[in-house]
């Protein structure tokens, strides 16, 4: 039988096949690294720390600004890279590094089914 981590690696491994993304990995919201496929020169306890603060933080400001909602995903772009956070259930976020010039529409969609299954594995479902 499958574990959550061995689980929580297939749906990673089944982001990869989406053309442009270079790395994904799903993260604890108190910033801790739970599976991670990301290159070797990218410290997955800090990744995780930093995108954990800035998910946090653009929660904050949404909620200082009167919304009620969920949040649905923290996006950071630069010239050469994108990386699109999103939430994955109550404790668990689903982050993903992507070139700036993939097709973004077709990595969201991806990205919110990969979040809803990452939600029901952590759920026990």
């Amino acid at each position: 039988m499958a574990t959550k981590s061995d689980a929580l690696r297939l749906v990673l491994e089944g982001l990869g096949n989406v053309g442009g993304i270079r790395a994904s990995a799903i993260i604890s919201v108190d910033g801790l690294p739970m599976v991670s496929l990301m290159p070797q020169d990218v410290d997955p306890n800090n990744f995780a720390a930093m995108l954990a603060s800035m998910v946090g933080a653009a929660e904050t400001a949404l909620k200082s600004l009167g919304s009620k909602n969920i949040l649905d995903r923290v996006v950071a772009e630069s010239k050469d890279v994108r990386v699109i956070a999103v939430k994955a259930g109550e404790d668990t976020i689903l982050t993903i590094m992507i070139d700036p010039n993939t097709n973004y529409g077709l990595v969201l969609l991806e990205a919110k089914k990969a979040s809803d299954e990452i939600a029901k594995i952590m759920k026990g479902q």
